[in-house]
């Protein structure tokens, strides 16, 4: 199954859906999608170190395999065209490119290092292990940017199937579970300084809500640490997005597609300048405190209900048919990252 989040244009489902006059046809499965996601975020409440958005997958993916409900892909192509760009732009109005420049210039080397590393190492790996598809590239995006939101970022720009996203998602989640469960006593038995550990675990753990959580066990300002670094880390899936598209449309040789700049500009993630712009907005004090803040709830929200649409069009039998190859190139690039990160505010001086 080919994803159904590669096109460029808004799905032909949604548009002849108005075209009715009657109840659009993504209504429904954009109905279970929204029902999913405000029962992930309900149960999520009681599950510990499992976060919302790892329970929407799972019950998306159980949904789609056990009860393989009918009429839902429009509502799900609505849901992975135009919930994941609007929940993209608002995660901008969290962002404050003051905080950025706050972080010093020994973070930001430590931070444009370990992402560069990151992604490049991800792909040797892959390559060594003979990943099939695009997945080697979405573990290497998730574990240098902000892992599910780099990857639902990437995937459509280079192709990926809903399987491939559904499997990077799911060993990016298992590694930061494990790295919130151990960091904060690793860093203790290290004897790390907050700064030091609020460096590492932003730069070392990739979901921004287990970033913070692991800040914050270790110490309440290291968990203020790391949150700045996340966030600055975050920025960076800008340039990235932009790099990986110019990357695919030149790898991109059917003669259909046209030349490479048309093909450049098709793949370009447009939806990235709202993110942009949003924070840029947020940077000049233009969002009262409280806006900034339910906007980036909201964005929160609309990853989940990403979440769920991803699961509810996953064949797990295909998902199995890859193999604990890709598994296992997560934890390894995973625990490289955190090695490379450690030693890297060690020899940066970072305290």
């Amino acid at each position: 199954m080919s994803s159904i989040i590669t096109s460029a244009t808004a799905p032909a489902a949604t548009k002849a859906g108005f075209a009715t006059g009657a109840l659009p046809r993504w209504a429904p499965g954009l109905g279970l999608v929204l029902l999913v996601a405000v029962v992930a975020r309900l149960l999520g409440r009681f599950t510990g170190p499992i976060p919302d958005v790892v329970l929407a997958l799972i019950i998306g993916m159980t949904i789609r395999n056990l009860a393989k409900p009918k009429g839902i892909e429009a509502g799900t192509k609505f849901t992975l065209f135009y919930v994941l760009r609007t929940a993209i732009i608002l995660l901008g109005a969290g962002l404050s490119l003051q905080a950025v420049i706050k972080t010093g210039s020994a973070t930001l080397l430590l931070i444009v290092t370990l992402v560069v590393t990151s992604m490049v190492l991800g792909l040797v790996l892959a390559r060594i292990f003979q990943l099939k598809g695009k997945i080697g590239t979405l573990i290497g995006a998730g574990t240098a940017i902000c892992g599910g939101s780099a990857i639902l970022t990437v995937g459509p720009i280079i192709g990926a199937t809903d399987e491939e996203l559904a499997y990077a998602i799911t060993t990016i989640f298992s590694f930061n579970i494990v790295a919130l469960l151990t960091y904060p006593a690793i860093g203790h038995a290290l004897g790390m300084t907050q700064t030091a550990f609020g460096s590492w675990a932003g730069t070392a753990v990739n979901d921004t809500s287990v970033v913070v959580a692991t800040g914050f066990v270790f110490g309440a300002s290291a968990g203020a640490e790391a949150t700045i670094v996340k966030l600055t880390r975050t920025v960076l899936l800008v340039p990235l997005a932009l790099i990986v598209g110019l990357v695919h449309a030149a790898r991109t040789h059917q003669a259909e597609t046209g030349t490479v700049t048309q093909r450049a500009l098709k793949a370009m993630p447009w939806f990235i300048l709202g993110f942009v712009a949003m924070a840029g907005l947020n940077t000049l004090g233009v969002f009262p405190p409280n806006v900034g803040h339910a906007l980036t709830l909201i964005a929160g929200f609309l990853i989940v209900a990403v979440l769920a649409g991803v699961g509810l069009n996953v064949d797990l039998k295909k998902m199995v048919g890859l193999g604990p190859k890709p598994m296992i190139v997560g934890f390894l690039l995973a625990t490289i990252m955190a090695f490379c990160s450690y030693g890297l505010v060690d020899r940066l001086s970072i305290r």
